[in-house]
């Protein structure tokens, strides 16, 4: 065989190689589940950190108030030198009675899924999950009385129909009822955000700030009631029933943030 023959032997087969090794390619792409983070797009992130977000408010004990906050989508991050992306970030607030916030950590250490393979700190102060799907999820103590449970994607490719995370809820008013009892002279509506809870409807929280307001802390007191949770110089923290509770946080300048969870 000469070699120019053989040459063109070679060459035809490394062409047919590559067109091989270009249809197991698109063959893989259309048919293999997802290995890495930057395959998996950010509507799919969203509903895990939804679920994570609900498993928080799932373990809210009887003297426990979560407040789940509008997961944030931020664009711009970068998946590859050349890729642009967008990171999902859902943040639960839990007010725990007054010295309860380590023995929420430690429960919602031991209460998550096993495939969560939550870690609780040697100092008992946080604790460190994964959700699957590359969704990492963290808990810390913030101040006495409030843990902060946040669960976030990393940059994923973005996803137009996650835009709108944010359903509309008859309970978007009673934020501002509860501000006027407190003597609100002006009131801002805040956001609604919700969380899917283990089991059961979506837990809601609804937010509205108010204008105006004498000494927010003694006056929520007088509607607390037995059900308060959390007396502190940082929130007042009470329940309405079994299902529903109360966070007032004072403002500067007369001012007072009010959210009102509906839990699992």
């Amino acid at each position: 065989m000469t070699t120019s023959r053989r040459r063109a032997w070679m060459v035809g087969g490394l062409v047919a190689w590559a067109l091989v090794l270009g249809l197991l390619a698109v063959r893989s792409h259309r048919t293999d589940p997802p290995t890495v983070r930057e395959q998996r797009d950010l509507a799919a992130a969203v509903a895990v950190v939804n679920e994570a977000m609900g498993r928080t408010v799932g373990l809210a004990g009887q003297y426990t108030v979560p407040v789940i906050m509008p997961i944030a989508i931020e664009k711009g991050c970068r998946i590859t030198p050349f890729r642009d992306g967008a990171t999902a970030t859902g943040i639960v607030r839990v007010f725990t009675e007054d010295g309860g916030s380590r023995s929420f950590l430690e429960r919602f250490a031991y209460s998550l899924p096993r495939s969560y393979q939550a870690v609780l700190s040697a100092d008992g102060n946080s604790v460190r999950a994964d959700a699957g799907e590359f969704v990492a999820v963290r808990a810390k103590l913030i101040v006495p009385g409030e843990v902060q449970v946040t669960a976030t994607s990393g940059c994923r490719p973005d996803a137009d129909e996650v835009d709108n995370v944010l359903p509309d809820s008859p309970r978007s008013e009673e934020p501002a009822a509860v501000l006027r009892q407190l003597g609100a002279s002006q009131i801002e509506q805040g956001s609604i955000a919700f969380a899917q809870c283990p089991f059961g409807n979506p837990a809601t929280t609804a937010g509205a700030l108010g204008h105006g307001v004498a000494e927010p802390l003694a006056a929520a007191r007088k509607i607390g009631g037995s059900g308060e949770i959390l007396d502190g110089k940082q929130a007042y923290v009470y329940r309405r029933g079994e299902t529903e509770g109360v966070v007032v946080l004072p403002r500067a300048d007369g001012e007072a943030q009010v959210y009102v969870s509906q839990l699992c």
